[in-house]
């Protein structure tokens, strides 16, 4: 059985902002992650930030992340952001949204 996967309000602004081919490619990692969620790496403390339980997908040309959370319990991924890996820009944005949410 596959995964749904859920873009949060804020991973759908993000996706609105990437160019076209980056756009493309990203669809096809988030259709991969519907059949394989756990095929990001676990981030654990990535880059001074602590998202354990958060995993991270690379894709066009490793300079994108998207970062997502799985959710065994009701079979979805959760997509909490896609932008580029520049300096770990990706996981403070994510980090930051996260902390809102608690």
């Amino acid at each position: 059985m596959g995964y749904k996967v859920i873009l949060r309000d804020v991973a759908v602004k993000d996706f609105a902002l990437l160019d076209g081919d980056v756009q493309r490619q990203a669809i096809k990692q988030l259709n991969k992650l519907k059949q394989n969620p756990e095929l990001g790496a676990d981030l654990g403390h990535k880059m001074g930030v602590d998202l354990s339980g958060y995993r991270a997908l690379h894709f066009y040309k490793n300079q994108y992340r998207i970062v997502y959370e799985v959710l065994e319990a009701c079979n979805e991924v959760e997509i909490w952001g896609i932008a580029k890996r520049e300096a770990g820009a990706v996981y403070k944005m994510v980090s930051k949204r996260l902390k809102h949410e608690q």
